[in-house]
């Protein structure tokens, strides 16, 4: 399968750079997730390395070799779009064997890969039925089911699920991941869903404003994000900050004080902790008043208020209720530098 290099790209649109000199590895047969806000420029970093968006500056490689002069048919790679790229006028089965026949490949050998793409995505019922019978969800599987079937060097993905409901969101991204690992295909996949993001990449790859943030394992931008705009956006709910004052092994918010690892360094930082390394206590913790319970069945989040700084703490019970007066105490508390730059 084909490694993919984005060397310093830099790409331009109506005198506006969408992407700004990003330098990116990909490895061959690697599933990246790429994950970032709407606007981001999720989808016009996945054009750039198809070939539909010009690169400005730097260089697209496929296994080091730069591909900037080549035509997106030229490149054998194939894309997922985020909207219904179907042809309406033909059923299920021609969309899904419509790449194949473009490349003359023999009736039989097409019958069969068809089907074999049909069943892995659960398609096989619905190979009669034109796109406009199918619901959102079917209509982006037939799209997913186009593109394996053609066995290319990488998938692109953009957001290939955004349509389809939550419940069958979760089995499609399983299918499409096993396909992906069976084929060991190099696959990138835009999403702007954290959870989507850390269930199926072997490395994700944050950008924001058109820059990429940072690049590593699910854990490493959970355990040990670069800044808090990756803190705050990967993780659902998101971490939550408040203003701290650091000294020596404790920093200083509003409701009281928190025990930090020795920084060697003291004066104004940001405090943030995630929902789950709260824990609430007895006595000696921050001292807050619930403000809203979300119950999700095997466990709640609580929203607290500690004195002006909202917080949400996971709990796995039922939990205190709105209005009480509780006391937290965070197991975890990641600190940066009032420019949002991570502390180590």
């Amino acid at each position: 399968m084909t490694s993919i290099q984005l060397d310093h790209v830099t790409v331009v649109r109506n005198k506006a750079e969408l992407i700004t000199d990003i330098s990116l590895t990909i490895g061959s047969g690697e599933f990246l997730a790429l994950i970032g806000p709407s606007g981001s420029g999720k989808t016009t970093l996945l054009r750039a390395i198809a070939g539909l968006d010009e690169v400005e500056r730097g260089d697209v490689l496929y296994d080091g070799v730069p591909v900037n002069d080549l035509t997106p048919s030229q490149r054998d790679i194939a894309m997922v779009f985020q909207d219904n790229a179907l042809i309406p006028f033909r059923n299920v089965r021609k969309n899904v064997a419509f790449p194949l026949e473009m490349h003359r490949v023999k009736k039989p050998e097409i019958d069969d890969r068809v089907m074999a793409e049909s069943r892995a995505m659960a398609l096989d019922r619905f190979l009669t039925r034109m796109p406009r019978e199918l619901g959102a969800g079917h209509q982006q599987l037939v799209q997913a089911a186009r593109a394996l079937v053609r066995r290319p060097d990488a998938l692109l993905l953009d957001e290939p699920l955004a349509r389809v409901d939550p419940i069958r969101r979760d089995s499609m991204r399983r299918e499409i991941k096993m396909l992906a690992d069976g084929y060991g295909v190099t696959t990138v996949y835009a999403t702007n869903d954290p959870a989507e993001a850390m269930a199926l990449g072997d490395r994700i790859a944050m950008i924001d404003g058109g820059k990429l943030r940072q690049v590593g394992t699910p854990d490493d931008l959970y355990q040990r994000p670069l800044d808090t705009v990756v803190a705050g956006f990967i993780g659902l709910p998101s971490m939550a900050f408040m203003d701290g004052e650091l000294s020596d092994r404790q920093v200083r918010v509003s409701a009281g004080s928190l025990v930090v690892e020795k920084q060697g360094r003291t004066g104004k930082v940001i405090v943030g902790v995630r929902p789950h390394e709260w824990e609430v206590v007895e006595t000696a913790g921050l001292v807050g008043t619930v403000m809203s319970v979300e119950e999700l069945g095997d466990r709640a989040y609580v929203t607290v208020d500690l004195a002006g700084d909202q917080v949400t703490v996971q709990v796995d019970d039922l939990g205190p209720k709105q209005g009480e007066t509780i006391q937290l105490w965070a197991r975890r508390p990641h600190l940066f530098t009032t420019s949002g730059h991570a502390l180590r």
